[in-house]
């Protein structure tokens, strides 16, 4: 054996000891925190009266902080269409929603304007946006539940929602939404689409979304992710939204690792807005609706086949 082999795994060992000393070393990572406070704005404005429209402020938070964003509180808020002015009250007091007048909505056509007067970062300041609420352009006709686990089984709380409906002509770009008996699902449970593989369609019995339906689910956001018994009212609504929101949206969502709730906590600061006056982020829409609901009958059944047109 020559001297040269006898050199060569003593090298080796050197060498491997080497590496494993280096992954070990603790190494440091600095982040720079946030240089400005911006105002985040959720407002969505829709054409139905039973329904409360509503603002809600928060200011953002740095991309690694944990836990909810401070709410703005004691703002300014209001919408008018060019003749008539609405006026927000925050409630509950100092918890960063603002709602509108009873029986307060927009008229399809219409053009809105909100307006915020807001302290944030420690400075007042004044903010606008303002959107057109789109026409109709989707009817939704009915809407079905079906289940999708087995019981004992990882999926026992898993539901599919099916949809019935018709796009209606043009080009046309929508956002979905859902709610249990009231309660609204977050907004990181929307779908926000166009009509490029429907245009001019009747939709039947297309599974639109899931349901995940569990305790810990409803413990984070609220009764509207208890689950499913008889009983229980689903509401699914489609919402006709302007292009630019459909960008802003899709934005958001790609610029995310997994949405988060409220709207833009800890994300990047990258996404289109429609907000302008001072540092904010969000979007104000004005979108016209279409909606239908199910009662639960059996949680655990498969789709009713509904005597539906097709």
């Amino acid at each position: 054996m020559s001297i040269s082999k006898h050199i060569q795994l003593p090298a080796l060992l050197c060498l491997f000891l080497a590496v494993l000393y280096g992954c070990s070393e603790e190494i440091e990572v600095h982040t720079k925190s946030m240089d400005r406070t911006y105002l985040v704005v959720e407002a969505m404005l829709t054409d139905r009266a039973d329904v409360h429209q509503s603002v809600r402020l928060t200011e953002s938070v740095d991309y690694f902080e944990l836990g909810p964003p401070p709410v703005v509180s004691g703002a300014v808020v209001t919408v008018s269409d060019g003749s008539q002015v609405w006026h927000f009250s925050e409630y509950p007091e100092g918890s960063g929603c603002y709602i509108g007048p009873d029986g307060f909505c927009g008229t399809p056509g219409n053009t809105y304007e909100l307006e915020i007067d807001a302290s944030v970062g420690g400075a007042r300041n004044h903010y606008e946006a303002v959107s057109t609420m789109e026409e109709p352009g989707f009817e939704v006709t009915a809407v079905d539940y079906m289940y999708l686990g087995k019981p004992g089984a990882l999926l026992d709380s898993l539901w599919s929602i099916a949809l019935w409906g018709e796009d209606l002509p043009g080009t046309n770009y929508f956002m979905t939404g859902s709610a249990l008996n009231g309660a609204v699902f977050p907004i990181s449970f929307s779908i926000c689409m166009d009509d490029k593989y429907f245009s001019g369609q009747k939709v039947v019995c297309f599974p639109i979304t899931t349901l995940n339906q569990t305790e810990a689910m409803r413990k984070r956001y609220g009764d509207c992710c208890k689950y499913l018994e008889t009983g229980d009212i689903i509401t699914f609504t489609v919402y006709t939204v302007p292009k630019e929101y459909y960008t802003f949206y899709t934005g958001f969502v790609s610029s995310s690792v997994g949405a988060s709730i409220p709207m833009l906590q800890s994300q990047p600061a990258n996404c289109p807005t429609n907000i302008k006056g001072g540092d904010a982020m969000g979007y104000f829409v004005a979108c016209s609706s279409s909606s239908a609901s199910v009662v639960i009958e059996d949680p655990l059944r498969p789709y009713y086949q509904k005597a539906l047109p097709l």
